[in-house]
């Protein structure tokens, strides 16, 4: 069964090991080429993450090194596909490729509509405005004490963003963001790598408001597997995955869970999904839990598809 997932940082795996080789199996991180290709991936959605000691001064000089390292990859290989809109998607589908569609977590480097158009112009085409801090256009979570919403700028770049066809991802967002993005967003937008606060009680997963919110406006909610917001005591399997998709599927329904997943950019796994060659292990322990396989095909895949077309048809 073919998968879509919606947020990896293995752009930063060069950074750790210069050795790291994407196109080799390679133990020591969560996602190269071979895993990819074990686990079925025909989509993988590869995010470019400013780290702190960038910013703000070299946020945008280190966004555009990471953009480069992207698109030297997809340059390297025949077997990855540069996704831009609905007809890569469409004909991703059609040939035996693996797709690299490259998203932003930050929005640091972003300081004008023409930053955010030259970035589009570089293949940008997820964008989640703030990682945990503040910046010139939103507070992230980690700002809960002031709780701001979306600055001047940070609106004019949402709604420059919808006109460009550039995905909004609330991720990281601060509450206060997030329903100004709801009063204001005329396009669907998604939770790329989020979970669900009433399992796991963990600032950066969603209450139960924000998840109506996404499903309401034909969202997205992309499942983290980073055990600190999976389970309280941190020593998560795959079953404590499985608890945040029964309770989103029982609350808005199966048609918005996606896998995000954030492989390469959490320390620790589930058992059982310790990279992203062990995704088969979801699916067979969603088999087991009475999930038909139509349903599973709609969280690996389907939704994302039905989710392109609605932003890029």
């Amino acid at each position: 069964m073919n998968k879509f997932i919606g947020h990896i940082d293995t752009l930063l795996n060069y950074d750790q090991d210069k050795s790291y080789d994407f196109f080799t199996n390679n133990d020591n991180f969560h996602v190269d080429l071979v895993k990819m290709k074990k686990a079925g991936i025909k989509l993988a959605v590869f995010a470019v993450y400013v780290e702190s000691k960038y910013k703000p001064f070299w946020a945008l000089e280190r966004t555009l090194e990471l953009i480069d390292r992207f698109h030297n990859l997809i340059e390297s290989s025949q077997e990855l596909q540069l996704i831009k809109d609905l007809e890569d998607i469409e004909s991703l589908l059609e040939n035996d490729k693996i797709g690299a569609l490259l998203a932003i977590e930050g929005g640091e480097g972003i300081f004008s509509e023409s930053a955010l158009r030259i970035l589009y112009r570089l293949d940008v085409r997820m964008i989640a405005l703030t990682w945990n801090q503040r910046n010139q256009l939103a507070d992230g979570i980690g700002e809960l004490e002031t709780n701001g919403g979306l600055t001047t700028l940070g609106k004019k770049i949402l709604s420059a963003m919808e006109e460009l066809g550039i995905i909004l991802d609330v991720s990281h967002l601060a509450p206060a963001g997030f329903w100004d993005i709801v009063k204001i967003a005329k396009k669907p937008f998604l939770a790329s790598h989020s979970n669900v606060l009433n399992v796991c009680n963990n600032k950066r997963n969603l209450d139960d408001e924000q998840l109506k919110a996404i499903a309401e406006n034909k969202g997205l909610i992309g499942l983290n597997f980073a055990p600190a917001f999976l389970v309280k005591d941190k020593k998560a399997d795959i079953s404590d995955v499985i608890k945040h998709i029964d309770y989103i599927r029982d609350l808005v329904g199966i048609e918005n869970i996606v896998l995000g997943t954030d492989y390469d950019g959490i320390d620790n796994t589930p058992k059982g999904l310790e990279d992203l060659g062990k995704l088969d292990n979801l699916k067979e322990e969603l088999l087991r839990r009475n999930y038909s396989l139509q349903e599973i095909e709609q969280i690996f895949i389907l939704n994302w598809l039905n989710f392109f077309r609605r932003i890029w048809g």
